[in-house]
C-alpha cells in the first residue's frame, strides 16, 4: 500500500458505521473502499476476506469484534471511515468511536428493519451531537417492503427522516430526490418527495422559508448548502439506499458523503473539558497541536498503536508533544494511517480534523489529551458512558509462570475495551472478568489464549454474600494452655448487638479496674477481627455488628498476647452462635430496557428471580425502561432469560445497591458446598 496523504481540514469527512449486527455495516464498508479505489476487489464477511474484520476471532465468528478504521479518497476528498460491531456484546466499540466523528450512519438491514441496537445507536449518535444519515442496506433482498421500512423508521425516530434518494424499479439503482423531476419510482412520485425534503430544510432559514412560501425557486447549490446546515444540526435526518453486495446506490452514497456530509470544520465542535469547564476547540490547522487518543491496540511488530482524532493544528514526524500531564517531552516519529490490517505511513503533515495513528509510543492510554508544549496540561476530554458489564467469571492461570503476563495481558484488554473489566475481588481473592454478555466473554478468553498466549481455567464467581446477627448476645471465652514451660492464659467477655446494615465492624472497650491489662486490649481486637473475617453460619465475612469488650481476667506470669487474640476470637464465636445469625446477600439496582409488548413477561421473570419492580418508565421508539432490584445471584438466569424473552431487544445495566437477608435454607446449602464447620482452637 503507497504512503497517505495529508487533507486540508475542510476535505475530510469523518463518517462511523453503526447498526445492528447483520445489516452489513462491514460489506458496505468494503463496497465504499472498493469504489474508491482503495482496494481492487472485495471481500466477504463469509470468506473472511473484508479489510475491516482482519482479526483471528472476527474471522472465526464471522462478525465484527471490535472496531476498524479505514480510508479512502473520492472527489478530492478523505473519507475516514469507521466500522463498528454490530453485536449489542461489543457496542462499546461503537461508542467509544462518536467523539472523533462528525457524521453517523446507521446501516439497517432491509429485510430485519429496525432492531434493538440500531434504535440504540441512533439515539447516542443524536446525544453525540453527529450528523445522521439512515442508510437501508440489502435493499434488493426484499424491495416490497421498503416503503412500509421508510414508516416505520419516521414513527421510530421521527419526521425529520426524509428520503434523500429512492430505489428504482425492482431496487436496481437509487433516483436522486434532490431532483424533483426524476420521474416515478415504487415510492410514488419522486417530485412528491422532493417538496417534503425541501420544506424541511427551508425551515432552518427564515429568509429561504420566505422565498420558498412565495413560490420563489431555490438553486441546487443553495439547496444543498441548507441541507448540510439542516443535517448538521439534526433538524433532517436523510435516509439513502444501497445493496452493498451489488454496490448499488454506493456511488450516490459517495457522492453524499464528500459533498453534503459536514467536514471536521463545519460539523460540531469537539469540547474538552479544561479544569472544570468545558470548553470547544475549533478545527484551526494554525493553531498548536491538540489530539485526543480515542482507541490503543497492541501490534506485535509496531508494539502499542495510538489511534488519534487530531483536534487542532498540525503533525508530523518531527512534531514535539507532552502527553496529558506528564512532562517528558516526546517526539511523534511515525505519522500513519490506518487500513484495517495496513498501516501505511503518511508522506505529508496531518492537519486538524484527521484520524491517524503513532506507532511504538509507550505509556500512552485511552481518553489521554496530547498537546504542544506552549499549553497548559489540564485538557481531557468529557468522560464517556458505557453499559455496565454483567456477565462474570473467575479466572486463574493454568501455569503459576504465566502469572505476570496473565496481569499485563489483562491490563491490555481492559485498554483495548471500554467494557471489558478486570480485577481481584478483595472479598474472595478470586480474579474476576467482566463483559457485557457470553459472548463478549468467549471472545475475550480466546484473546488471552490466541495473542497473550495465556491459558486459563474459570468457574462462576463466588458471591460475596456476608454474614450478621439479628439479636444482642454475650460471649465468653476462657484460654488456658500449659506446654511445660511457661503457660498461656486470657480470658474475654464481651457483648455483640446488630447495627444497622453498612455500619462495618465498630469496637468498644468498657473494661474497668484492670481486668483486662491495658497492653493487651489491642491482642483482643485483633482476635476480633480474626473472628468476623470467616462466619460460622456459612464461613462468610460478619458485617454490621458491635463489639463490646466488657471484662475479663489476666494471670501475672502465663497471660501473653498470643492468649488474649485467641480468647477474643473464641468469645466472639461464643456470643455470634447465641445472636441468632443470618446471611446476607448483596442486591443490585437495575435499569432493563425492553420492548414495550414484553414488559409483561420481563416484569414476571423479575418477579419470579425474587426481584421487585419499582416503576415503569416509558422511552422513545417503543421501548420501556422498568426499574428494579434483585439478588445478585439471580443476575446471571436473569439475563438468559432476558435475552430470550425479547428475542436479543432487551439490555440492562446494573449497579450495586446493598445487602438484605438471604432465604432461609440458602446458608445451609452454602456452609455444605464450602465445607464450614465449626472450628476449634487448634484451627
Amino acid at each position: 500500500m503507497t504512503r497517505a496523504t495529508g487533507f486540508s481540514p475542510q476535505d475530510i469527512r469523518n463518517v462511523v458505521l453503526l447498526g445492528h449486527g447483520g445489516s452489513g455495516k462491514t460489506t458496505l464498508a468494503e463496497a465504499l473502499l472498493f469504489r474508491c479505489g482503495a482496494i481492487t476487489r472485495m471481500g466477504s464477511v463469509e470468506e473472511a476476506s473484508t479489510t475491516a474484520d482482519f482479526e483471528p476471532e472476527a474471522k472465526a465468528h464471522k462478525h465484527s469484534i471490535t472496531s476498524a478504521m479505514l480510508f479512502a479518497t473520492r472527489e478530492g476528498r478523505e473519507l475516514n471511515i469507521i466500522d463498528t460491531p454490530g453485536h449489542p456484546d461489543f457496542v462499546g466499540q461503537a461508542l467509544a468511536a462518536l467523539p472523533v466523528v462528525e457524521t453517523a450512519l446507521i446501516v439497517v438491514n432491509a429485510g430485519a428493519g429496525i432492531e434493538f441496537n440500531t434504535r440504540r445507536l441512533f439515539q447516542a449518535a443524536g446525544e453525540a451531537g453527529l450528523a445522521r444519515m439512515v442508510v437501508v442496506n440489502k435493499m434488493d433482498a426484499a424491495p416490497e417492503k421498503l416503503p412500509q421500512l421508510v414508516k416505520d423508521l419516521r414513527e421510530a425516530f421521527g419526521a425529520e427522516l426524509h428520503c434523500l434518494n429512492l430505489p428504482s424499479k425492482g431496487a436496481t439503482d437509487v433516483v436522486d430526490c434532490f431532483d424533483d423531476e426524476a420521474g416515478q419510482t415504487d415510492f410514488g412520485k419522486v417530485a412528491e418527495v422532493h417538496r417534503e425534503l425541501l420544506e424541511s430544510v427551508v425551515e432552518i432559514d427564515d429568509a429561504e422559508l420566505e422565498k420558498y412560501l412565495s413560490g420563489e425557486k431555490i438553486p441546487l447549490p443553495r439547496l444543498r448548502e441548507d441541507f448540510v446546515k439542516a443535517m448538521t444540526s439534526g433538524h433532517v435526518v436523510p435516509i439513502l439506499f444501497v445493496s452493498a453486495k451489488t454496490q448499488a446506490g454506493i456511488d450516490d452514497l459517495l457522492h453524499v458523503l464528500v459533498e453534503e456530509a459536514p467536514s471536521p470544520v463545519a460539523g460540531r465542535a469537539r469540547r474538552l473539558k479544561k479544569g472544570d469547564e468545558l470548553v470547544e476547540v475549533p478545527c484551526d490547522a494554525e493553531k498548536p497541536f491538540l489530539a485526543h487518543v480515542f482507541k490503543v491496540t497492541h501490534d506485535p511488530f509496531l508494539g502499542q498503536l495510538a489511534m488519534l482524532r487530531i483536534l487542532q493544528g498540525k503533525l508530523g514526524p518531527n512534531t514535539s508533544f507532552i502527553c496529558g500531564a506528564d512532562k517528558k517531552l516526546r517526539k511523534a516519529g511515525h505519522v500513519l494511517k490506518v487500513e484495517g490490517r495496513e498501516r501505511p505511513e503518511m508522506e505529508s503533515t496531518a492537519m486538524a480534523g484527521d484520524l491517524v495513528a503513532l506507532a511504538k509510543i509507550d505509556d500512552v492510554h485511552v481518553n489521554q489529551v496530547l498537546h504542544d508544549p506552549s499549553l497548559t496540561n489540564d485538557f481531557a476530554p468529557p468522560p464517556s458512558k458505557y453499559p455496565t458489564p454483567m456477565v462474570s467469571l473467575a479466572v486463574a492461570v493454568k501455569n503459576r509462570q504465566d502469572e505476570v503476563k496473565f496481569g499485563q495481558a489483562l491490563t491490555r484488554m481492559a485498554e483495548e475495551d471500554p467494557t471489558f473489566r478486570a480485577g481481584v475481588d478483595p472479598a474472595t481473592n478470586e480474579t474476576i472478568v467482566s463483559c457485557l454478555g457470553d459472548l463478549h466473554l468467549r471472545v475475550s478468553l480466546e484473546k488471552l489464549k490466541n495473542r497473550h498466549r495465556v491459558d486459563v481455567e474459570t468457574k462462576q464467581p463466588t458471591i460475596a454474600y456476608r454474614e450478621t446477627i439479628t439479636a444482642r448476645a454475650e460471649g465468653h471465652y476462657r484460654h488456658k494452655k500449659q506446654t511445660g514451660g511457661a503457660g498461656q492464659f486470657g480470658e474475654v467477655f464481651l457483648r455483640m448487638e446488630p447495627l444497622p446494615r453498612g455500619s462495618g465492624l465498630v469496637i468498644e472497650d468498657e473494661v474497668f479496674g484492670g481486668a483486662i491489662p491495658t497492653q493487651y486490649i489491642p491482642s483482643v481486637e485483633k482476635g476480633i477481627h480474626d473472628a468476623v473475617t470467616k462466619g460460622t453460619l456459612a464461613g462468610f465475612p460478619i458485617v454490621d455488628v458491635k463489639v463490646t469488650i466488657t471484662d475479663g481476667k489476666s494471670h501475672p506470669v502465663d497471660s501473653k498476647d498470643i492468649a488474649f487474640r485467641t480468647a477474643g476470637k473464641f468469645a466472639v464465636r461464643d456470643a455470634y452462635e447465641k445472636a441468632r445469625p443470618v446471611l446476607l446477600e448483596p442486591v443490585v439496582t437495575m435499569e432493563v430496557s425492553v420492548p414495550e409488548a414484553n414488559v409483561g413477561d420481563v416484569t414476571g421473570h423479575l418477579k419470579l428471580h425474587r426481584g421487585r419492580v419499582m416503576g415503569i418508565e416509558p422511552m422513545q421508539s417503543g421501548f420501556s425502561l422498568v426499574h428494579a432490584q434483585a439478588p445478585l445471584a439471580e443476575v446471571s438466569a436473569l439475563s438468559t432469560q432476558l435475552v430470550s424473552a425479547t428475542a436479543g431487544q432487551g439490555s440492562f445495566v446494573m449497579e450495586f445497591a446493598h445487602y438484605d437477608l438471604a432465604p432461609e435454607g440458602l446458608a445451609k446449602k452454602l456452609a455444605a458446598s464450602r465445607n464450614v464447620g465449626k472450628e476449634s482452637e487448634e484451627a
